[in-house]
């Protein structure tokens, strides 16, 4: 109460007084006026927060006084002064706007328990200003923020639709009726098997509400839309994490379709045209091996070897391409079948002993103590598998070690490979999976390859529900995890 400024209005110095003695010692800030005149004046200069005035004095009156402030100043808390025989006015001046009033005599108790109540109520009216003000400015920023997401959302050439838990449409932006070719008018208030008549999607909008996580769908042309969209559907959560209901977004993909689909293609003519020639060439090189009679005369073994080796380089690369290019495009069979695992790795390690031994490495396989098995496809699961071993050769230095360990766990068959190679900086190990990807440096200048083992790793043990891992240090090795799901009792049993 320190800061409350109080005026008192009276032209009875003994009223000024008493009442001026009867705050004294509250904080209050005390000025007196001994008429109307002096009064409007003090507040014009100094502003007040509480009025005591008298009603009844020569001049401008009470009444006056109380009509500017009320017209002027609207927010002084005002209290009448008057003796008993002019309650009825004392009355009126409540009427027009006074907080309350005393009569004379009065008690210096009451005097302050009045001015109290007026200092509390002009707090009040102070702060629920305060509060609409800011409400205001709250608005003000909700609508400034609502008007830019409905720009944005309006502007989205991705397709959006919110609906409530109940799958029934409650917000949609222009695409969506363009991109979906939606005929139902209106949308909004009903539900989207309405206007969308694909089960898959409808399927995907009920999951993610039903379980609470994100969907992500494709969906080919004439499904959805004549286009070729990608889907995601994600469900709105409230702070208590209940579902409130969802937000799919469509994303019109045909144009990256139809690159990648002329992609494959290209890479399927250019592989086909390529393969045959250098097939035809590997066999003409083989037949000179065998049949002339200068080869070890004038060592063109030692060449033609060389011969061998880079057609045979140049084959790998294509098959690497045509998988690839199935794989991606879809038009790659997997023949799943359960596989002993020790059986396969094996035979990869055989496969790899005598370019191991060319560098003096050495080749430590430790099986599992139980026996394992999974569900693949043989020939492409033995060329990942086969590409991971040849690259851990390849990329250690002679003399070197790679050790392969397997374990089996929770219904899945890890599979570490682990050679004392060169090693991956954390820069290249990000990209390592990308199709032509090199890891450049001197470590690796004259070591032969095309950039495209590991994305086709990488592709075959997605496809067989299998992640891959890789942990590498610069000039310390590097470790490839291969993971893959068990085969259950049943599929055993047809081992």
């Amino acid at each position: 109460m320190s800061d409350v400024r109080v005026l008192i209005v009276d032209d009875e110095k003994v009223i000024r007084e008493g009442v001026e003695r009867a705050l004294a010692g509250r904080g209050y800030t005390i000025t007196k006026a001994e008429s109307g005149e002096e009064g409007i004046e003090c507040i014009k200069q100094d502003g007040f927060d509480v009025v005591l005035l008298d009603l009844m004095m020569p001049g401008i009156d009470g009444f006056g006084v109380l009509e500017w402030i009320k017209e002027h100043e609207p927010q002084i808390q005002v209290i009448v002064v008057t003796g008993f025989a002019t309650v009825s006015k004392a009355v009126t001046a409540m009427k027009h706007g006074a907080f309350d009033f005393v009569g004379k005599p009065f008690t210096p108790d009451y005097i302050r328990i009045v001015v109290e109540r007026a200092v509390e109520k002009q707090a009040l009216e102070t702060e629920a200003e305060k509060l609409r003000e800011e409400k205001s400015l709250s608005l003000a920023a909700i609508q400034q923020e609502k008007s830019r997401l409905n720009t944005v959302f309006a502007c989205m050439v991705e397709a959006v639709i919110v609906t409530d838990p109940d799958a029934v449409v409650v917000h949609h932006n222009p695409a969506a009726i363009k991109l979906l070719e939606i005929q139902t008018d209106p949308v909004i208030g009903k539900p989207l098997e309405d206007s969308i008549s694909d089960d898959n999607a409808l399927a995907m909008v009920h999951e993610a509400i039903g379980r609470g996580t994100v969907v992500s769908r494709e969906f080919q042309p004439g499904s959805v839309s004549r286009r070729f969209l990608r889907a995601h559907c994600a469900p709105v959560l409230s702070s208590a994490g209940d579902v409130m209901g969802s937000v799919t977004t469509f994303e019109d993909i045909s144009t990256n379709k139809e690159i990648d689909r002329m992609k494959s293609d290209f890479v399927a003519m250019v592989a086909h045209e390529l393969k045959s020639p250098l097939a035809s060439i590997e066999q003409m090189i083989y037949a000179l091996q065998v049949d002339c009679k200068y080869e070890a005369e004038f060592s063109c073994n030692k060449l033609h070897g060389r011969m061998t080796v880079r057609t045979k380089d140049l084959l790998r690369l294509i098959d690497n391409l045509l998988n690839l290019s199935k794989i991606e495009s879809g038009t790659v069979v997997f023949n799943l079948e359960p596989v002993r695992g020790h059986q396969i790795i094996e035979e990869i390690v055989e496969v790899a002993l005598p370019q191991a031994e060319a560098k003096n490495i050495t080749i430590n396989y430790t099986p599992s103590d139980v026996e394992w098995s999974f569900n693949v496809d043989y020939d492409h699961i033995r060329t990942a598998i086969g590409n991971i071993v040849s690259n851990a050769v390849k990329y250690t230095p002679d003399g070197g070690n790679v050790a392969i360990n397997v374990a089996v766990s929770g219904g899945f068959v890890s599979l570490d490979f682990q050679d004392s190679g060169i090693g991956i900086s954390s820069e290249d190990i990000p990209h390592i999976f990308d199709r032509f990807y090199r890891v450049k440096g001197k470590a690796t200048r004259h070591i032969s390859g095309s950039g495209l083992g590991l994305a086709l790793v990488k592709e075959v043990v997605e496809a067989h529900q299998g992640y891959i891992e890789v942990d590498s240090e610069p000039g310390a090795g590097t470790t490839f995890t291969l993971s893959f799901p068990l085969v259950s009792g049943i599929e055993k049993q047809m081992i």
